[in-house]
């Protein structure tokens, strides 16, 4: 048995700057539906938090060994097989992260994350 993925499938990358916007899909399978819920599976907020925190590092080499405020809105559940948009921005003079999610379009979820400087 193959185990499920935590993370979604990057379809693409464009980065510029300090700013990066990531084409996803997000699998059926994904580990973080397990039990979240089992009649109407949704991804935790703490995962997109996560996720945008993993991709701000990988693509734009965001440093954030702890991250001191979070303010998050939800606007819409995020299921499997959705296929997003996630931008990031790294606000480096002000020592925050923005976040933002969205399906065709409309946002799902947004953030804002302050990092130490």
């Amino acid at each position: 048995m193959t185990e499920a993925p935590r993370r979604p499938l990057v379809c693409d990358c464009r980065v510029a700057a300090d700013e990066a916007r990531l084409d996803l899909l997000i699998p059926p399978d994904l580990f973080w539906f397990r039990g979240h819920f089992a009649d109407l599976p949704i991804l935790p907020g703490v995962v997109q938090i996560d996720w945008a925190l993993a991709f701000a590092r990988e693509c734009l080499g965001v440093d954030i060994p702890a991250a001191r405020v979070f303010q998050v809105k939800f606007m819409a559940t995020i299921v499997p097989g959705d296929r997003l948009v996630l931008d990031l921005r790294h606000q480096r003079d002000k020592g925050r992260l923005d976040f933002e999610y969205r399906r065709d379009g409309k946002a799902c979820s947004r953030g804002r994350i302050t990092v130490p400087q």
